[in-house]
């Protein structure tokens, strides 16, 4: 049946009013501005089941901004700001789809010619771009060590409960080190050091192999000044037959120990080994004729585990980098000690052991 032309014109003004509504409602998934903020149920807008996420709908010209998708399934990423309409705000962040694992929410809406671009929403933990970084390692707050035994000369005593303490200087310069009463705490000073020697943990009577004594570890803590010249931190020792100098390394100066010894001959690298989660290069020198705990002019081995980074604290499993040396064919002797130590050479510098364990099990 023909229609006249008033009936016509009817028609076509409630199509077109139908046709604006269905536009308005492809914003639910987290548009910006289009249409209004509910923009029609949330999961509309480019559902995840059919392989993303709602794309929020472009914002009609003149258009009031959609508030953004609910973090429900598929917030969806902002939309485009229409050319005369305010800035769409982008969509929050969505869940991720579990059986597709994409992100939630999607990239902030691209600035319209008359707004500002929308935010990006979250991304979510299944499947999404852009992992978390890596955590960096917290030290615990530094406690200031108040009183104390200074000491400024060669020497060797007892420290708190069960430690002992030593203190070897040699050639120029001067330094000294406190003691607390206070677990294996101490600081130490030292001025244009020739070679400066502080460090207190465990004594042992040179009669029993580290295996036959337990399992040995230390906890640290430390803050320094001065990393001019040779500077090392860590865990260090001697044994006897065969007679060994050790080192074990966490932190240093302005120069990470590595193939030149301090005399300026060769270390040779021996292999690499994983200790509580780190990576230390192993080193081996050979000294001779050097000053060692059983006289001047001893030829001996040393041996260095150095951590590939430095840090200021941490745990150390000192027998496991004992039984790690042994499968690379670097063997000890009877302990007689395993302490905590600053070792520097000509520099000048201050260090403090805020926390300091040195015990076995």
């Amino acid at each position: 049946m023909r229609m006249g032309r008033r009936n016509r014109r009817s028609l076509a003004w409630i199509a077109a009013a139908v046709l604006a509504g269905c536009s308005s409602s492809n914003g639910g998934g987290g548009g910006a501005g289009g249409g209004s903020p509910t923009g029609g149920t949330t999961g509309t807008g480019g559902a995840v089941a059919t392989g993303g996420l709602g794309s929020g709908g472009t914002t009609a010209s003149g258009g009031v901004p959609g508030s953004g998708g609910s973090p429900a399934t598929g917030g969806g990423a902002g939309g485009a700001a229409g050319s005369a309409g305010a800035a769409g705000r982008g969509g929050s962040g969505g869940r991720a789809d579990a059986a597709g694992g994409r992100a939630g929410g999607g990239p902030g809406g691209a600035a319209g010619s008359g707004g500002v671009a929308g935010g990006g929403g979250r991304g979510a933990a299944a499947g999404s771009a852009g992992g978390a970084g890596g955590s960096a390692t917290t030290c615990p707050a530094a406690t200031p060590l108040t009183g104390g035994k200074q000491i400024c000369s060669n020497a060797k005593g007892n420290g708190s409960g069960n430690y002992a303490y030593e203190l070897w200087t040699d050639g120029t310069g001067s330094g000294c080190m406190t003691v607390y009463n206070k677990d294996a705490n101490f600081s130490a000073t030292w001025t244009n050091a020739g070679d400066f020697l502080a460090r207190i943990g465990l004594q042992f009577d040179q009669t029993k192999t580290p295996s036959q004594i337990g399992t040995l570890s230390s906890d640290f803590a430390e803050t320094k000044t001065g990393n001019t010249g040779l500077v090392y931190v860590g865990i260090y020792g001697w044994t006897v037959n065969p007679l060994r100098e050790y080192y074990i390394i966490d932190d240093w100066g302005s120069s990470k120990p590595a193939d030149t010894a301090s005399d300026g001959t060769p270390r040779t690298h021996v292999g690499v080994i994983t200790v509580d989660g780190d990576t230390y290069d192993v080193w081996k020198h050979t000294q001779t004729n050097k000053p060692a705990i059983t006289g001047n002019n001893q030829t001996f081995d040393q041996y260095f585990s150095v951590r590939q980074s430095a840090r200021q604290c941490g745990h150390i499993s000192i027998s496991q980098h004992f039984s790690q040396w042994a499968t690379l064919g670097l063997q000890l002797g009877n302990l007689e000690e395993a302490k905590l130590l600053v070792e520097a050479q000509d520099g000048t510098g201050t260090i403090a052991f805020t926390t300091a364990t040195v015990v076995t099990k």
